[in-house]
C-alpha cells in the first residue's frame, strides 16, 4: 500500500478492504468523491471497470479520512473506523 490517502478516478473498480476483509468496491468517482458499493454484483463491478458513471442506489461516498492507503490492488481503510 502507498501512503496516498486520496482515492482518484484511477481507483474505480478496486476492492475496499478493512482489517484484511473485503468490505466493498469503488464503483464511481465524481466531483472528487469516490463511491463504494458494499456488496457489488457482477454487473456493478463490470460497469465500474468500464467507466459507467452510475454509482447506483447502494453506493455511498467514501470519506477521505477513512482511507489509510491505496495500493495497486486495493483501497485500505483505517483500522479505527
Amino acid at each position: 500500500m502507498t501512503g496516498r490517502g486520496q482515492v482518484t478516478e484511477a481507483d474505480v473498480g478496486k476492492p475496499v478492504v478493512h482489517d484484511g476483509e473485503r468490505v466493498g468496491r469503488v464503483v464511481d468517482y465524481e466531483n472528487e468523491t469516490a463511491f463504494v458499493d458494499p456488496n457489488p454484483g457482477v454487473a456493478e463491478t463490470v460497469a465500474a471497470k468500464l467507466g459507467v458513471e452510475d454509482h447506483g442506489k447502494e453506493a455511498f461516498p467514501l470519506q477521505r479520512e477513512l482511507v489509510a492507503g491505496i495500493g495497486e490492488e486495493a483501497v485500505r481503510l483505517r483500522a479505527e473506523i
